[in-house]
């Protein structure tokens, strides 16, 4: 897997989700930003070596806030993150972070013209 953002991986989640998933799992794969962090951690299984992958999923504020509220949820976004990551042979979900982001970065302007 390759670190940073990767649309692939969240969208192939989103798939694996279900159509029977909860709205708020849905609206999370849909609206919010995967990061991956590869190779976090590594360990041989029955079938040879196998990379496990930090993967960050960051949403808004107030989605983010409906998403831990709710324990199911969670459940099904781990559930769905782990089995795209693990369609890869050999690749499995170290960890799923569920992270809120800001909503604006701070702007910075220079003095009277100056930076």
């Amino acid at each position: 897997m390759r670190r940073g953002e990767d649309d692939g991986l969240r969208l192939l989640a989103l798939e694996r989700l279900g159509p029977l998933a909860s709205p708020i799992a849905r609206q999370a794969l849909e609206e919010g930003v995967a990061e991956v962090e590869p190779d976090v951690l590594a360990w041989t299984g029955t079938m040879g070596l196998v990379h496990g992958h930090l993967v960050v999923l960051w949403l808004d504020p107030d989605l983010h806030a409906r998403v831990i509220e709710v324990p199911s949820v969670i459940d099904a976004l781990t559930a769905a993150v782990a089995a795209a990551v693990a369609r890869v042979s050999g690749n499995a979900l170290a960890e799923l972070k569920i992270v809120a982001r800001a909503t604006r970065p701070a702007r910075s302007a220079p003095y009277r013209g100056r930076f």
